[in-house]
């Protein structure tokens, strides 16, 4: 489940049956515990909004609860594709194969994107499917008001998913918790002082209820990109590492490959270590990074 981290010598006694079991739940629970939370932390987000939508009296909690109908649906179609991240992602990085692992998470993005747009633009109707469905049209109106804040959330919040999903992959579930974290209270002060008008900010009441949603996800789904892109993320960061450490196990038997096929001596000593480092070519000076 982890990156190797020794090596056993041949003729090593192996361990016991027991030891196996004891480090495979270990490593379990380390895995498990963050993408629990950071599950339980989305459920905190959308609890707070109810919280602060419920002062503004029973019409409004009626017309959320109606726009999360509509939301769910649409948000359910794109689930499938984003949480297809997780388990290709995770194959191909136990299969040592890191071309795949960033390509998976790259079609999860682009899924979300392609997705949602039309989705999205169908969901702006949602007053008029409420009214069809035999609701009042006041509480439509309410309901497509907030809708029209939150609807645009759905994409970058399938986003984080995928990112969320990539970094459980590798092993490295922890920067989505943290980012989890500190949405939490960012989301709840933004959604009050665009409900209520506080911090001098304007009064929206549903409508500032979606958009501090929306605003809040953005910027977990920039803040996830920017702790999964090896160019924010530097050398020493885990998630960078992870990914870095396969690339240049990958380079480094590509290029002893291309030595054996050649039958000639090596062109020069390819050098390699665990976190990522450049390799490099003694005699040419190729300093070269891992294939995007």
């Amino acid at each position: 489940m982890t990156l190797p981290r020794t090596i056993v010598a041949a003729g090593a006694p192996a361990q016991p049956r027991r030891a196996l079991w004891h480090t495979d739940m270990i490593e379990t629970i380390r895995l498990a515990w963050p993408i629990a939370l950071t599950q339980l932390g989305q459920i905190a987000m959308m609890t707070t909004d109810l919280a602060l939508i419920g002062r503004l009296g029973e019409q409004a909690i009626a017309a959320v609860g109606l726009a999360h109908l509509i939301l769910f649906v649409g948000f359910v179609l794109g689930m499938g594709p984003v949480s297809a991240v997780a388990p290709l992602a995770a194959q191909a990085f136990g299969a040592r194969k890191p071309r795949l692992v960033r390509r998976s998470l790259r079609v999860g993005l682009w899924a979300a994107v392609i997705i949602g747009i039309p989705v999205n633009i169908a969901q702006l109707w949602g007053e008029e499917l409420l009214i069809a469905a035999g609701q009042s049209s006041e509480t439509a109106a309410l309901a497509a008001r907030y809708l029209a804040g939150l609807t645009w959330s759905m994409i970058p919040a399938w986003c984080f998913i995928a990112f969320r999903n990539f970094m459980g992959a590798v092993n490295r579930p922890e920067p989505a918790l943290a980012i989890t974290l500190a949405a939490i209270p960012a989301n709840g002060l933004l959604a009050y002082a665009l409900i209520h008008g506080a911090f001098g900010l304007p009064r929206l009441d549903l409508l500032g209820a979606g958009l501090a949603t929306t605003f809040v996800n953005a910027a977990m789904c920039v803040a996830a990109a920017r702790r999964s892109s090896d160019r924010f993320a530097g050398r020493g960061h885990p998630v960078h590492d992870s990914v870095r450490y396969l690339a240049c196990c990958d380079r480094a038997r590509r290029a002893r490959g291309r030595t054996r096929r050649s039958g000639c001596g090596a062109p020069g000593r390819v050098r390699r270590d665990c976190l990522g480092r450049r390799l490099h070519d003694r005699d040419h000076g190729d300093h070269r990074r891992a294939p995007p």
